[in-house]
């Protein structure tokens, strides 16, 4: 008996659209609401800090878990790196932060308003020589526009540690996702970090520093510092301010990949199918019950694999030249509202020109929300509206006020770690650290041998 080729369907989905492809057979489907409400990658409202409630145990380690599962750093740097916009929206915001570079200043008020005064100094700057405080401050700026904050360790010198005048050695950046909160056993304020890989949670790897305590440098030979944004109702860790554009950015990374099925499979895609939100959530209750009985922890994997087993069995019944006989059944089961909700199975008459169109629509749609969710213009973004790049005056207007009113506090937080550092080790001189930026004019306030069509 002749093998026969196994038929192994793919599924092609983000969020709640999706392509399902075997080697005869091809359908849309469509899931009318979002189901996963409680999946640790979009937190609803109402128990959005619900895992900052409750402390997770690895070991002996109780620590406050950052995000459902403990890993919402890495949820966030999987959504954002299969987008093809927001790291490059990142990476212009990190650029316009940057500037010329970091250097030192003295805040001084000049006819009554508060200016800085960029100045060299040789003693601090010899300091700061001793480590890569730009690589620090690098690394501070991904972690803040990525998570709202960042994490560093501060070192005293050696003669801090036998009773001479506490001095700050070096400050280092300690990856974000390596870091998290010890229990605090106040419930309130935390007083350890412990630093570990928590995808393989190697106990032996894990360590454990306490915070710097500005109070009283002296007290601690090596302590780190957790620098952030303050977020509405969060208690520990901040949430990015850009988190609520974090459906936009799913929806922008599944249309191509959606696109790109129909394309490959426009021949073949007869149905579009539709199941109702409601029967998901009937089932996800069916395996936390499950769960529960057997004693073993619920994990929403378990619905997605529970969804791939369905649409693999549906593929099953629609492959095939000849289906008599075949029939699909799913539940029916009632919404929030009362409403009987059931599955529809709509034939497609091949014109698809209407949907192809309509994602398009939606893929414009979704860079105009993430460029505005991540709080940079389009324009500075280089992201076209309706076919068109901004203007050079737009482009210059939007430049200004980003610099004016978008900088200050990255800046204060990016750099919070250094600057105190610099206060304790050179108490009389009121510096600090900041990024300095070179005040752009517009071209007709330029003489024209300086102007930039005739310096390149």
């Amino acid at each position: 008996m002749a093998n026969k080729k196994k038929n192994n369907p793919q599924i092609i989905q983000d969020g709640n659209w999706g392509v399902v492809t075997s080697s005869n057979a091809a359908f849309s489907f469509e899931i009318a609401a979002d189901y996963r409400l409680a999946a640790s990658s979009v937190i609803p409202f109402g128990i959005r800090s619900s895992f900052e409630n409750q402390p997770y145990t690895v070991g002996n380690h109780k620590i406050v878990p950052n995000g459902e599962y403990n890993l919402l750093p890495l949820e966030i740097k999987e959504a954002l790196e299969e987008n093809n916009l927001t790291e490059g929206v990142f990476k212009r915001q990190r650029g316009l932060l940057w500037g010329q570079g970091p250097a030192l200043y003295k805040e001084e008020f000049v006819d009554g308003e508060k200016k800085r005064v960029w100045m060299s100094d040789p003693e601090v700057e010899s300091w700061l020589s001793t480590f890569d405080f730009e690589e620090v401050l690098r690394r501070a700026i991904v972690d803040y526009y990525h998570m709202e904050g960042h994490f560093a360790k501060l070192t005293l010198t050696r003669g801090s540690r036998i009773g001479m005048e506490a001095r700050i050695a070096t400050v280092e950046h300690v990856a974000y996702d390596r870091c998290r909160f010890e229990w605090p056993e106040d419930g309130q304020t935390p007083n350890r970090i412990v630093v570990g890989d928590w995808l393989n949670p190697n106990l032996l790897g894990l360590k454990t520093y306490p915070k710097f305590d500005a109070a009283s440098v002296s007290k601690y030979p090596v302590s780190m510092m957790y620098c952030n944004m303050y977020s509405f109702a969060h208690n520990f860790y901040g949430i990015p301010a850009w988190y609520g554009a974090l459906n936009w950015i799913k929806r922008g990374s599944a249309i191509p990949r959606i696109l790109e099925a129909f394309s490959k499979n426009s021949l073949q895609i007869k149905y579009h199918i539709k199941s109702p939100a409601s029967y998901w959530n009937k089932i996800r209750e069916e395996l936390i019950i499950k769960c529960g009985e057997e004693e073993i922890p619920y994990k929403e994997e378990m619905l997605r694999e529970y969804e791939k087993k369905v649409f693999t069995d549906l593929a099953n019944v629609l492959s095939g030249e000849v289906n008599v006989g075949k029939f699909f059944h799913s539940k029916t089961v009632k919404n929030s509202i009362g409403d009987i909700e059931g599955w529809t199975i709509e034939p497609i008459d091949q014109k698809i020109k209407e949907y192809v169109e309509s994602q398009v629509i939606i893929a414009k749609q979704a860079d105009n929300a993430i460029t505005s969710g991540m709080g940079l213009h389009p324009s500075l973004s280089n992201i076209m509206v309706d076919g068109k790049l901004a203007s050079g005056s737009e482009l210059l207007y939007a430049l200004k006020l980003y610099l004016a009113t978008e900088t200050d506090i990255p800046e204060a937080i990016i750099c919070k770690a250094l600057n105190i550092a610099i206060a304790i080790n050179f108490p009389g001189k009121k510096l600090k650290i900041g990024f300095y930026h070179q005040v752009v004019k517009a071209e007709d306030s330029v003489t024209s041998s300086n102007r930039t069509k005739n310096a390149i």
